[in-house]
């Protein structure tokens, strides 16, 4: 799961200030699902629903090389001296 958060708020565990829109939390660490309970519904000390629930970015699949046609050879052009 990834959040962010959905306004400017400090945490008030590590004192880490977030912005709108900043990941959560700000080092990847573990949260105890408790607390983030607590921080998704609004059951907190402040009253606020900091973070919100978003998607994971999908994996994008690799390009496949497109594949290269050997050029033909050139063939040498005729020149006339004077």
């Amino acid at each position: 799961m990834r959040y962010v958060s959905t306004c400017t708020w400090r945490d008030l565990t590590d004192g880490h200030l977030y912005l709108e829109g900043e990941p959560f939390p700000f080092d990847g660490r573990e949260i105890d699902p408790g607390r983030l309970e607590r921080l998704l519904t609004g059951t907190n000390r402040a009253g606020l629903v900091p973070i919100k629930e978003v998607e994971e970015p999908k994996a994008q699949e690799p390009e496949k090389p497109k594949e290269v046609k050997p050029a033909k050879p050139k063939t040498p052009r005729k020149t006339t001296k004077k």
